[in-house]
């Protein structure tokens, strides 16, 4: 569904929110995305939480049939940490309003829908749509400089 938006390049009323889609265990400053990989309208992000020695533990999220995607520092997305709707503590959040969607849909002048999803780390974030939910699975791994 595409509508237009009648204040179209007013970013000072994009406010973010969402609801943490994995139970809050606490994002680590360390923490980071390790790989992002893309083929065939599929996304795959593994996420380095913790490391022990050259033992990693992380997390991997496959969004299939994703539409679109952004890798940007945690610190360009400091106004989506500022909204009085953030969830803290979550890898993935599901982004309710706000967010890349409606920047993208303020900057074009028109609404169209997306389901989006947040990729957080106490480094690098992912901005991913997918209609379908993501899957999910514990990752381990040998660090390698």
């Amino acid at each position: 569904m595409m509508r237009v938006v009648p204040e179209a390049g007013d970013m000072t009323k994009v406010a973010l929110k969402a609801r943490a889609y994995l139970p809050s265990s606490g994002v680590q400053p360390n923490s980071d995305i390790a790989s992002v990989s893309y083929a065939d309208g599929t996304l795959i992000v593994l996420i380095a939480c913790s490391r022990e020695q050259n033992d990693v533990s992380g997390l991997k999220i496959t969004f299939p049939d994703v539409d679109g995607f952004r890798l940007l520092d945690e610190v360009d997305l400091v106004r989506y940490w500022n909204s009085s709707d953030f969830p803290c503590g979550s890898h993935l959040l599901e982004v309710l309003t706000g967010g890349w969607g409606m920047e993208e849909n303020t900057l074009q002048g028109f609404e169209h829908t997306r389901r989006e999803w947040l990729v957080v780390t106490g480094n690098a974030c992912l901005s991913a749509f997918c209609q379908a939910e993501p899957e999910l699975a514990e990752a381990t791994w040998k660090f390698q400089v």
